[in-house]
């Protein structure tokens, strides 16, 4: 009979976050798994592809060994995929079990008695997120306020609540709470890139969409007759099921658009190469005032300059450095009037986006966020990790 591989030394689990998201498996996960943790992760498998329902070789670039389960719909997900990754998370024997869905921590109470040792992400700031939601009405919008502050204080019993922004970490105690914020890992491919001017003349956006994200926004500057000759807006992201998407389909059927669907990660970032100026259009509900959203960073890194909606948080991270045009919020001609000066004057273009990328080298990047997680990491397992090759 073969030997029973060692047990994980972590094991990172999600039921909502597909098993490419960018903080889930390519920061958090990976830098775990490349300092010589023995690294699993629980999450979604991509759209039309099937489930594995084991755990197989580790991931050729990261290292983490990944169990992938069904996509399912909301309902499906909070009761079916939740029980399904934390028995997942048991199975994988990791002392430390990381947590990255709110919708998990019902579990929290069975995991502490099991002896695991649980940490909390909190990537979003849940009863922000919730006043922001104008459309509930107001029955369910007390429901979700009080099911919101339910979860945080749930989350507070956790050993530890990594939170991705500093308006996020002063909802749990101080002395149980890490800051690592949600900055993008630095690649060759964006410092070898051409300068913005030498690219296409693309404004590009990244993420999801929908109303609050500035969709309508979007289909503004792309069917504006003011913008410049030449020049395309380019998406790429899952848009919301809620949203009308007449006007927006109908420009994507012009050539207005050029919508690439969802995309993974790496190609995500692939495409910001190509563009000239990256839009961040979320409007200032009272949970994206408070984010530090990634996508700013990344068109930074990318070499980008940004036309970005007017956030006094967004303001202050950047501190003063010369690369983004303010805009007022939800005000399409308003991006349009920037796209127009970013294409009439090649040196404020070149200027906004050596300085994003700069700023990005100096402040913004991964390597300083991980090695937050990294000491947490060895001082919740009381030891440095083992390297992989030991006890294969």
């Amino acid at each position: 009979m073969a030997p029973r591989p060692r047990p994980f030394d972590i094991v990172h689990v999600s039921s909502a976050h597909p098993w490419t998201d960018n903080r889930v498996h390519l920061r958090a996960a990976a830098s775990a798994a490349r300092a010589g943790y023995r690294t699993a992760l629980v999450a979604v498998a991509a759209a039309g592809a099937g489930p594995e329902t084991d755990w197989h070789l580790p991931d050729p670039e990261t290292g983490v060994y990944v169990r992938r389960i069904p996509a399912r719909h909301r309902g499906r997900r909070v009761l079916v995929s939740s029980v399904q990754v934390i028995g997942a998370a048991l199975s994988s024997r990791a002392p430390i079990v990381h947590l990255h869905d709110p919708e998990l921590l019902w579990a929290l109470p069975l995991l502490r008695v099991l002896h695991r040792t649980v940490v909390y992400d909190a990537h979003e700031d849940l009863p922000e997120q919730v006043r922001g939601k104008e459309y509930l009405g107001p029955v369910a919008r007390r429901g979700s306020t009080v099911a919101a502050h339910a979860a945080v204080a749930l989350a507070r019993r956790s050993r530890t609540v990594v939170a991705a922004t500093p308006t996020i970490a002063r909802r749990f105690r101080a002395d149980r709470t890490v800051l690592v914020r949600n900055v993008p890992r630095l690649r060759t491919q964006d410092t070898d890139a051409p300068p913005a001017a030498a690219r296409g003349q693309v404004a590009v956006y990244l993420g999801s969409m929908s109303r609050d994200r500035g969709i309508d926004v979007l289909t503004g500057v792309a069917a504006s007759p003011g913008l410049p000759d030449g020049w395309r807006v380019v998406t790429a992201g899952p848009i919301d099921s809620a949203v009308d998407r007449g006007a927006f389909d109908a420009l994507v059927d012009t050539g207005r658009i050029d919508h690439r669907g969802v995309l993974a990660p790496h190609a995500a970032r692939d495409l910001l190469v190509t563009a000239r100026v990256g839009l961040l259009p979320l409007l200032p509900t009272p949970a994206y005032a408070a984010s530090i959203p990634t996508k700013l960073f990344e068109y930074l890194a990318a070499g980008l300059a940004v036309v970005a909606t007017d956030v006094p948080l967004w303001r202050e991270l950047l501190d003063g450095a010369d690369c983004a045009t303010w805009v007022p919020p939800g005000d399409p001609e308003s991006v349009v009037a920037a796209l127009r000066r970013y294409d009439s004057d090649p040196e404020l273009l070149r200027r906004h986006a050596e300085a994003g990328r700069a700023l990005v080298l100096e402040r913004f990047r991964w390597d300083h966020e991980e090695h937050v997680l990294l000491d947490l990491y060895r001082s919740l397992s009381g030891a440095p990790p083992m390297p992989e090759a030991v006890g294969r």
